[in-house]
């Protein structure tokens, strides 16, 4: 099974790096991924923004296609028309624009002041994106109906009025949907039966979310490891033991946050706050039965992404008697990751912590039970799930060399 694409570097979390673009906009254009075919280095939500003289923010393809998507972009600063370009692996030798990689993707390409009703929201979220969610809305070009785009919005608010107004109720649904799932996603603008019911034009949603979580139980030299290695990932870490010898901030420096806690009242104070979600990860590395078993029993009985205890298989076994007997279902056993990480003869802290945070990663990608070597696999490296091409309905511009 091909593994899935890096996670894409959005307008949402580049607002820092756009800060400059946001100020300026007449002189800048943005650019997006918004769909992909194959085995492409970038996903959709994936953007760059480009100032005048050529000078550009971010990428949208690992350097492939940077040039022609940045004189794509200084084009639409000319016209002031936004663009839809594709780019695909379309040449014998290799050797023109394209991707070598095989795929196809089609990016976005608009001035920035396009955003301009959207920019006040946009500098305004500066501070608070990083810990709160929100999503953009864009209307590609084409799309008939006039959607005040873009707005910027809490996915977990109503949907206002100046958007369902402007949209018939199967696609205020669906965009509903696209919201509750997140990421970056197409949604079609559905017409009635006087026009055939054809589709008039797409959105464009990119959702942003807080970063997932990652909560060690036990503070020793293993989850200072975890939390080191963690934290560049993108995690939000959290280390937490009863014990305030151990719990300090000097132990684990590469946590967010160090609390001295008894483990089971720590989680279930996180979830009673709405803190946790479907994302995050637990690991109990403390090694004592006391903690443990309270902490694990409330963990495999939430939505988590993840819940693994260190431990030999002799500890393995006399935990999963105890959870059992404590009342804990068999079915819900079964999702306990113990003995804790993959196989890959990890020694060291340092390398249990790659071993955990591999296994972590398998587990949230849907890839647990089933993680091989790429050399043993075939398909494209980079796989996406539920991201379809658009379709030639609103292209406006097509790039094969």
């Amino acid at each position: 099974m091909p593994l899935p694409r890096p996670a894409a570097v959005t307008v949402l979390e580049r607002l820092q790096d756009f800060a400059q673009a946001m100020a300026d906009p007449q002189e800048w254009a943005i650019a997006t991924v918004v769909a992909v075919s194959d085995s492409v280095p970038r996903p959709p939500g994936t953007s760059m923004a480009v100032r005048r003289d050529g000078l550009a923010v971010g990428s949208v393809s690992g350097g492939c296609v940077e040039a022609a998507v940045v004189d794509a972009c200084l084009t639409v600063l000319e016209t002031g028309a936004a663009d839809v370009v594709e780019f695909g692996y379309g040449d014998d030798d290799g050797l023109g624009v394209g991707l070598t990689c095989g795929g196809s993707l089609q990016v976005l390409v608009q001035p920035m002041t396009d955003l301009r009703g959207a920019l006040p929201s946009l500098a305004a979220a500066l501070e608070t994106l990083p810990v709160r969610a929100a999503a953009l809305l864009r209307a590609l070009p084409g799309t008939a109906v006039g959607l005040p785009a873009p707005v910027l919005l809490d996915p977990a608010d109503p949907l206002p009025a100046a958007v369902t107004d402007m949209l018939p109720e199967r696609s205020v649904q669906e965009l509903r949907s696209a919201l509750e799932a997140g990421g970056t996603q197409i949604v079609p603008v559905h017409g009635g039966e006087a026009d055939g019911c054809a589709v008039l034009g797409r959105l464009l949603v990119e959702s942003h979310r807080p970063p997932p979580r990652l909560i060690v139980y036990g503070a020793n030299d293993y989850a200072a490891a975890l939390a080191a290695a963690a934290r560049p990932l993108g995690w939000q870490v959290t280390v937490c033991d009863a014990r305030p010898l151990f719990s300090t901030a000097a132990r684990h420096p590469g946590a967010h946050e160090v609390v001295t806690e008894t483990p089971a009242v720590h989680l279930q104070a996180e979830h009673a706050a709405g803190r946790l979600d479907a994302r995050t990860a637990v690991a109990v590395l403390g090694h004592d039965p006391r903690f443990d078993l309270a902490v694990l029993d409330l963990a495999l009985r939430m939505d988590l992404a993840y819940v693994g205890a260190m431990g030999s298989r002799t500890t393995h076994g006399r935990r999963a008697e105890d959870l059992l007997s404590g009342g804990l279902p068999g079915a819900l056993l079964g999702r306990l990751h113990s003995p804790i990480g993959l196989d890959i003869g990890a020694l060291t802290p340092e390398e249990v912590a790659v071993a955990i945070l591999a296994e972590v990663i398998a587990a949230r990608r849907g890839r647990d039970g089933a993680v091989r070597p790429l050399r043993d696999t075939a398909g494209p490296v980079h796989a996406s799930r539920g991201m379809e091409t658009a379709p030639d309905s609103w292209k406006v511009q097509t790039r094969w060399t």
